[in-house]
């Protein structure tokens, strides 16, 4: 039989670290394939050039709460930030992770698609709970952000991709916009390394495998992106290793 080829090693580069979410069950939707694909990806990509990329996929699916997104992302996004505070109050500065990948669920569409900005207000759709959320005194008295963020990443061109402005003014575009002003907040000129994708309901082994491969894809691309321009090692924990337990959960 003949050898298999050596796998060559990462390069030298510090790794980049990549927060995936996915949501849990909602209405008509008893098993969300956004948490199925984020829980199945692995553990460590690499780019082309081999520079680790490690994937810190959130070991519990994400409710469909209001209230429980914002008690959530901003401590994983922000070490120490804790429960989302004002402007005036001591926050952490520094990122827990080099990109965040949001993943959620769109039952009507067949197709991927990369959301590309999210709305600030409008959230009077109720959530599992049986609450909304429409119009934040904190974002908009506290925080006086903008009504609609950007994200800061681009997409590669040859992915499989829709670009979308419209996340659908539910949870999905909640989350999306929370990840976002929390980057804002702290610096409204800087990036905002913050991504959603949508992904079709299907749950089947084949539906999840693919979506798998489209986010493992974007990742890839976008990091590969940061590394022709010249972005080794600038941003977040990318010169400065932080131990798992440090980013919100052990062993993710």
């Amino acid at each position: 039989m003949g050898s298999q080829a050596p796998i060559p090693p990462f390069s030298d580069l510090p790794p980049i670290h990549v927060l995936v979410t996915g949501f849990g069950p909602f209405r008509d939707t008893p098993i969300n394939p956004s948490f199925l694909i984020a829980s199945a990806l692995p553990r460590t990509l690499s780019t082309l050039s081999n520079r680790p990329i490690h994937i810190h996929a959130h070991p519990s699916a994400v409710p469909v709460s209001y209230a429980a997104v914002r008690d959530l992302l901003p401590a994983l996004l922000f070490p120490g930030s804790g429960t989302p505070k004002l402007p005036s109050s001591t926050t952490a500065s520094r990122p827990n992770f080099d990109l965040t990948l949001l993943i959620g669920v769109a039952p009507g569409r067949s197709d991927f698609t990369l959301e590309t900005q999210a709305r600030r207000d409008g959230y009077g759709k109720e959530d599992v709970r049986g609450q909304t959320w429409d119009g934040d005194a904190l974002w908009v008295r506290g925080y006086k952000a903008p009504e609609v963020l950007e994200t800061g990443v681009q997409r590669g061109e040859d992915l499989p991709l829709r670009l979308s402005t419209d996340a659908g003014h539910y949870l999905c575009e909640f989350i999306y916009f929370t990840g976002l002003v929390e980057y804002w907040r702290r610096d409204p000129k800087g990036e905002r390394p913050v991504l959603f994708l949508h992904v079709p309901k299907g749950v089947e082994v084949e539906d999840v495998d693919r979506g798998r491969r489209v986010a493992e894809g974007l990742i890839q691309a976008v990091a590969g992106s940061w590394e022709e321009g010249g972005k080794t090692g600038e941003k977040g924990v990318g010169k400065e290793e932080v131990e798992d337990e440090d980013r919100g959960w052990a062993g993710s």
